[in-house]
């Protein structure tokens, strides 16, 4: 799913504690390089349950990828660093992004649905034209097969 996020490049963002004990434990146990890689806190979905269930493939294992929409997506570089949170921003997860390119919707295959954690390219569809469908509504737009969206790739470096 798409994330929530919030805008933080380096660690002077991360005024939760949480966030902040977090970073400094992941980066001890995975010697990460420089600060300002850490690109965004956040989690992923539009709700709690979601959220949840993300963080957990990501946790397994099962979710190596996400995708969000091109017209409202910020920079991803390959490099950047992210802390996965559960809805409420407790965090659970490093992760590091490896590749992005951009794909239209209708492009989406059922190996990236996996990627994404979802069990099957059907799934994928029917999740995200809701999601993206209501993004865009808000917008003054409409899904379509051809609407970009950005894939973006990463592996989980915290916990080991």
């Amino acid at each position: 799913m798409t994330r929530k996020t919030t805008p933080p490049v380096g660690t002077e963002h991360l005024s939760d504690q949480r966030h902040a004990a977090f970073w400094k434990e992941a980066t001890s146990a995975t010697r990460c390089v420089s600060a300002n890689r850490l690109a965004d806190i956040g989690w992923f979905d539009d709700n709690e349950e979601g959220a949840r269930f993300c963080a957990d493939a990501v946790l397994s294992g099962d979710k190596t990828a996400t995708s969000t929409l091109a017209a409202t997506a910020r920079s991803y570089v390959p490099g950047d660093l992210e802390i996965v949170t559960l809805f409420d921003g407790t965090p659970v997860a490093l992760i590091e992004i490896t590749h992005v390119d951009e794909r239209p919707f209708g492009s989406i295959d059922d190996a990236f649905a996996r990627l994404e954690g979802d069990c099957s390219l059907n799934q994928w569809r029917e999740t995200h034209e809701r999601y993206y469908g209501a993004r865009l509504s808000e917008r003054g737009e409409v899904l379509s097969e051809d609407t970009p969206l950005l894939r973006i790739f990463f592996r989980r470096l915290y916990p080991l």
